[in-house]
């Protein structure tokens, strides 16, 4: 009877034990993917929505929960930048650009095996200008970590310009890091970026899905810029940090 129980009791704490590791692991497994699922819901969220003061309409775009997402902040983006290797994506939701971009951009990654493409989302931080009176106004100040970001990519980086409702453009004085942007580093090195997507056909607006033919071209592009920072080392079902 006492080898009974002795036996009865190791079993039970096997099968606490290996809830307990499910459970561990289980947590792990939502941590790690946090911002996976961030970015894909935000972006999903507006799906089908009309962009707020205008009549244009989101399309809808679909994005895997498996995605190799990681949030960064400016400051990151600064760290990241003297690294080895890595990719970087500008952008935001709202982005009609942006929401072109991305599943473009997730297909070559998953197609390279990259594991980790940083996302910087500059909303909080940027600067902001207005036209006021015919003069250009600061409404709102970057954070310190935004302007030592674009003094870092100002050999790269374009001015900043704005027009008003009359189609006059004024300089800003600043550089810009525009929506959507991608960043490729080697070596401590941008090697490669990528502003915008692609030209738009006669008619056909930035809220619009691309063609296939427009797709393709995007494709290209990024699989080239991929293939600079990792080299083709990405093959073969190896793994790209």
């Amino acid at each position: 009877m006492k080898k009974k129980v002795i036996i009865g009791s190791i079993i039970t704490l096997i099968i606490v034990l290996g809830i307990v590791l499910f459970i561990i692991l289980n947590n792990n497994k939502k941590e790690d993917n946090s911002d996976a699922l961030r970015f894909k819901e935000s972006y999903e969220a507006l799906n089908g929505q009309i962009r707020e003061g205008s009549s244009n309409k989101y399309h809808d775009i679909t994005i895997s929960e498996d995605n190799p997402i990681k949030y960064i902040n400016c400051k990151e983006a600064i760290d990241l930048l003297d690294e080895d290797e890595a990719i970087i994506y500008v952008g935001a939701e709202w982005c009609p650009w942006c929401r072109n971009a991305v599943p473009v951009m997730l297909d070559v990654a998953k197609n390279k095996n990259i594991k980790t493409i940083y996302y910087l989302n500059l909303d909080d931080e940027k600067s902001q200008f207005e036209v006021i009176d015919k003069k250009v106004t600061e409404t709102k100040h970057g954070s310190d970590d935004y302007y030592k970001l674009l003094d870092k990519l100002k050999d790269i980086l374009r001015d900043y310009t704005i027009t008003d409702s009359d189609n006059n453009t004024y300089n800003t004085n600043e550089k810009r890091i525009y929506n959507p942007t991608i960043f490729a580093i080697k070596n401590k090195k941008v090697v490669d970026n990528h502003i915008g997507t692609v030209t738009l056909n006669e008619g056909q607006t930035s809220y619009d899905e691309l063609t296939k033919d427009q797709y393709n071209e995007l494709y290209n592009i990024y699989d080239e810029m991929f293939s600079k920072v990792y080299n083709n080392t990405c093959d073969n079902g190896e793994i790209c940090e």
